[in-house]
């Protein structure tokens, strides 16, 4: 599309361009490999972990139905990406067996009293990942690892849990070498707590894996309640295994649930970072459109950054609904974060009225030192490689840019 810039899909190895070919024609012929059908998707998952009971309702069958039909109809997924996206929501669907299965054998998890803890929010690219990193670092916070959150409850191998996921994330990489750029993925990293939702099926990650727009769609319009009480269970889960340590976390798409986080949480301790939205919005399509190359033979840009766009607004305007509530938050401006780290942590911590302590302020100069910013490339992006440009950027979130970036 003219005016779209630098939005060429990588090409995959041989071997798998040979795979998404060879698809392709059986489907020409009718035949559909990797379909998204839910009964055949329960199937797996029940078979893959030997349980059965899904405890569904309305909402965990509708966002399956949902999920599906957006797989198929939204999306041009390549072969290969078929089969990621389709294992990613199996892993979904075994996750939710495992939990109703431990949820009964396990009554006194409900019972376990949460430290309360930090939850980095802010719209997504803003140096979410960056201040939870550094928080994490303290000696007293527990951060949740990407292999916890992606497999939370381990089943008849738990050792395999992070061999899995580094094996899934370096094939990733090979299809494109560049995405460290953009999010540097590992299994030891501190990473989004919304993969905990992906069990109910109402979470944000199916979005940022695969274009699937009905979905994207239909998941901003939906009650979250019930999904955040699950969300509770698996944090005071990972409470007991450390309970003398407050859980340390981050997402921004629970900017999209606000409401639902303080009900089952009343007492979380909010940390929101501002960042520029014209700065915000190139960065997050970039990211994006890595992620959904990956898994897609073509894409739609426009309709992408539109999805996008729309989708930061919703969290923008849910977010400040919820600040009426009277619920403490604290600011953080992006540009004190990278500028001078050290201090924007311990401004945080002053106001949540918590010690900074010398060996936090030792672990952050290591981090900073051995971690540099651009350590894994320049993520180059600008506003016009998607077709905007800053102005019309700032434009389109005008009252945000003016309370949080001008006027902070």
């Amino acid at each position: 599309m003219s005016g779209f810039l630098k939005t060429e899909l990588p090409k995959p190895p041989l071997h798998l361009q040979i795979l998404n070919q060879t698809e392709r024609q059986l489907h020409r012929w009718g035949i559909r490999l990797a379909p998204f059908e839910p009964d055949m998707l329960r199937e797996i998952a029940m078979k893959q972990s030997n349980l059965s009971d899904f405890d569904e309702n309305p909402l965990f069958c509708a966002a399956l139905e949902v999920l599906c039909r957006s797989c198929e109809a939204d999306t041009h997924f390549s072969f290969v990406g078929r089969v990621s996206i389709r294992e990613y929501i199996v892993r979904a669907l075994v996750n939710r067996l495992r939990y109703v299965q431990v949820r009964t054998l396990e009554p006194e998890v409900s019972r376990i009293a949460l430290e309360p803890p930090i939850i980095v929010i802010g719209l997504p690219r803003s140096g979410t990942t960056f201040l939870h990193h550094l928080l994490a670092l303290d000696p007293e916070a527990r951060p949740l690892l990407f292999w916890e959150l992606i497999e939370p409850i381990a089943g008849s191998k738990p050792e395999s849990r992070r061999q899995n996921l580094n094996r899934k994330l370096a094939n990733m990489k090979r299809m494109n070498a560049a995405i460290d750029r953009k999010h540097h993925f590992a299994p030891d990293n501190p990473e989004e707590c919304m993969l905990l939702l992906d069990t109910t099926l109402l979470s944000l990650s199916f979005w940022v894996f695969a274009p699937v727009y009905e979905y994207l769609h239909w998941l901003r319009h939906q009650n979250k309640h019930d999904s955040y009480q699950v969300y509770r269970w698996y944090l005071q889960r990972f409470q007991r295994e450390t309970p003398h340590r407050r859980l340390t976390l981050k997402a921004p798409a629970h900017m999209g649930a606000i409401d639902a986080l303080l009900n089952a949480i009343p007492d979380v301790r909010l940390v929101q970072i501002h960042r520029d939205p014209a700065q915000v919005v190139p960065s997050l399509h970039s990211l994006i459109f890595s992620l959904h190359a990956m898994v897609s033979e073509s894409l739609d840009i426009q309709r992408m950054t539109e999805s996008n766009m729309t989708y930061l607004e919703h969290l923008i305007t849910t977010t400040e609904s919820a600040r009426s509530s009277g619920h403490s938050w604290v600011d953080v401006q992006y540009d004190l974060l990278i500028r001078d780290p050290i201090t924007c942590v311990q401004q945080i911590y002053q106001q949540l009225n918590l010690t900074f302590t010398d060996e936090l302020c030792r672990r952050i100069e290591q981090f900073l030192a051995h971690r540099p910013k651009e350590k894994f490339g320049k993520h180059l992006y600008s506003a016009e490689d998607f077709g905007t440009t800053e102005v019309l950027i700032r434009k389109r979130f005008a009252d945000y840019y003016q309370k949080y970036i001008l006027n902070p």
